[in-house]
């Protein structure tokens, strides 16, 4: 898990703006703290896919066009639930009291790091499975309703094994957590075949005007 400068800068929502060393070191400084308050941990399962898109046995079935194109062509997937923990969300209000800067580079630098956490979780996924995984899908990107992380959250146990909860507004508690579904191919793995890192996301979404969107 770390936190990459360039993502930090594209969630802070840079251009290509240059940045002074005075403002590289506070970056510095929230992505350190960032990591260091973080207890980051997951839970993973594997689920049978049937053709109608429900979780064999577990009548949950996916909704949405962009998450059945998406797992086209898979079988199984895992459910995946992640979270860097209560701490970072402690740290966040009491800067939130001292210095609303230092506070929102501090919640940036959390966003980068349960990021890439995920990206490690599914990393480690990719290396015991034979056969290709898709990149996660999120429920709130396209048309995946942001109504199923309950579901994922239930089937995953979360409140029990991570103490991540799901509230009645369908998000997340603590808040920098992620919740997501990886389809399991039949295509053998192969480095090249591996999709980019979160490839599916921007082009999937439909909110254009998001600040965190990524451009060609």
């Amino acid at each position: 898990m770390r936190v990459d400068r360039d993502e930090f800068l594209r969630y802070l929502g840079w251009k290509g703006q240059e940045t002074d060393e005075a403002f590289a070191q506070k970056l510095d400084e929230a992505a350190k703290r960032a990591l260091a308050l973080s207890d980051a941990r997951s839970a993973v399962r594997r689920f049978a896919l049937t053709p109608r898109f429900e979780l064999e046995g577990t009548g949950f079935v996916l909704e949405g066009e962009d998450i059945r194109a998406h797992l086209a062509g898979c079988g199984e997937v895992y459910l995946m639930a992640a979270t860097i923990g209560a701490a970072p969300e402690r740290e966040l209000a009491k800067l939130s009291r001292t210095s609303a800067h230092a506070a929102l580079l501090f919640d940036t630098a959390c966003s980068c790091a349960v990021e890439s956490y995920c990206d490690d979780v599914c990393g480690d996924l990719q290396k015991s499975c034979p056969t290709l995984l898709t990149a996660r899908f999120s429920c709130g990107y396209g048309d995946f309703p942001l109504e199923a992380q309950r579901e994922i959250c239930a089937l995953l146990r979360t409140d029990a094994r991570l103490g991540l909860c799901c509230d009645e507004s369908f998000l997340l508690t603590p808040r920098k957590s992620v919740t997501a579904v990886i389809g399991i191919s039949s295509i053998p793995y192969a480095p090249e075949r591996a999709p980019e890192r979160c490839a599916h996301k921007c082009a999937a979404c439909k909110n254009a005007g998001c600040a965190f969107r990524k451009t060609e």
